[in-house]
């Protein structure tokens, strides 16, 4: 168990996206898809996708400027004058050239939830606690004090300093004590208390940008290709949703090519299931409340794989406190931690393996299938193979 403050550095990058869960818990409505306008410069602040060479002279010629590279990700974040975004696209290496785009958090308003899915039985009946399982939450970053989370480490993308991501919103560290939060006298348990997690901090707001969520990603490459073979990212977990974009997808697959198993929050808008769960390489989330309803703000549709608890759940929070929020972001970690406890009760198994086994041992809790995809995750069946707890 490696869950000591140290630090690995790798390569940052920055589209904005929105957690559904602000600051002061009101959510954030940016206009998605606009095209971000540096001020008074007359550029616009574009994602480009390519094949080969990276186009930086190309972007030079056009009066343009490279504001991020990333080292795993043919994708480049660069400023481009408005009028020279055509001819770019237009050019043979170019796959897309896209705005940097926002997304949302999914928390809105765990106990109960750690409890629904029977974490707590496999905890009191077995030794699997998700040990030696790295975990990536991709959020606000994590509140590196708080008394009940025990950090692998962390890791900035939006600060000068990528050591300092510490969670000055609270989002990041609701999410990771849903996955994490240590099995001891105090606060809340998580689904697997014992795993290795990683804050990968991507936004200090409520707004996140896609460039950003992009640079935690290949942050999380990253470890999968540094001299440390015992950090590497097994699985991320992405509470955030929004429209669609083809250089997130083009990071996602990459991280997928890499092994990563990836969850995603099905958005809480009660409408289509939005990005970047929509990817079938994503594991989408719903969420349900303690009656096993859909909550009425999930998101759903056919790429829905599992529904788990996102209604009132209490975890950790920032400056060392405790909170209840609801949300498919609950949901999305509290799917994650499953998988995770269970890939430490079955250590030998591929991430396909695992994410069938979330499949095949998930509960039918009588909504349909766009609703709750294969069904309630279920952390004892899932990593014990019985199905002994209460399920409350």
């Amino acid at each position: 168990m490696r869950k000591a403050l140290s630090l690995t550095l790798a390569a940052a990058a920055v589209l904005f996206v929105v957690w559904g869960c602000s600051q002061d818990n009101t959510p954030v409505s940016p206009a998605n898809g606009a095209m971000a306008l540096s001020a008074g410069s007359g550029n616009s602040e574009v994602l480009i996708g390519y094949t080969g060479e990276l186009p930086g002279n190309a972007i030079k010629a056009s009066g343009g400027s490279i504001i991020r590279e990333y080292k795993h990700i043919p994708v480049v974040f660069a400023s481009l004058p408005t009028g020279a975004v055509n001819a770019m696209k237009n050019r043979p290496n170019v796959l897309f050239v896209e705005p940097d785009l926002t997304r949302t958090f999914d928390a809105q308003t765990l106990d109960w939830g750690v409890n629904r899915v029977d974490a707590e039985y496999v905890h009191n009946n077995s030794s699997y606690d998700g040990d030696n399982i790295d975990v990536a939450v991709l959020d606000t970053g994590g509140d590196m004090d708080h008394p009940d989370l025990t950090w692998a480490g962390g890791y900035s993308v939006v600060n000068s300093n990528p050591a300092d991501w510490e969670d000055k919103n609270g989002h990041g560290t609701h999410c990771a004590g849903i996955i994490s939060a240590n099995n001891n006298t105090i606060g809340v348990v998580g689904v697997a208390p014992n795993c290795d997690i990683w804050a990968v901090q991507i936004s200090k707001t409520s707004l996140i940008s896609v460039s950003a969520i992009i640079a935690g990603i290949d942050w999380c490459i990253g470890t999968h290709e540094d001299s440390d073979p015992n950090n590497d990212i097994r699985v991320m977990s992405m509470s955030f949703s929004g429209p669609s974009s083809d250089a997130e997808l083009l990071a996602l697959q990459e991280a997928y090519d890499n092994d990563i198993l990836m969850f995603a929050a099905a958005g809480n808008s009660g409408g289509a299931v939005e990005y970047p769960a929509a990817h079938s390489i994503v594991v989408a989330v719903s969420a349900s409340t303690s009656t096993d309803a859909i909550a009425s703000y999930s998101c759903f549709g056919p790429e829905i794989e599992v529904i788990a608890p996102g209604s009132s759940i209490l975890s950790t929070y920032k400056s060392g406190k405790y909170k209840t929020l609801s949300g498919t972001s609950m949901a999305c970690p509290m799917a994650a931690g499953t998988a995770v406890l269970a890939w430490s009760a079955h250590p030998a198994y591929t991430r396909d393996q695992i994410r069938t086994l979330l499949h095949n041992t998930a509960e039918d809790i009588g909504l349909s299938t766009y609703q709750q995809g294969y069904g309630l995750v279920d952390a004892e069946n899932a990593a014990l193979g019985t199905t002994n707890g209460n399920d409350y």
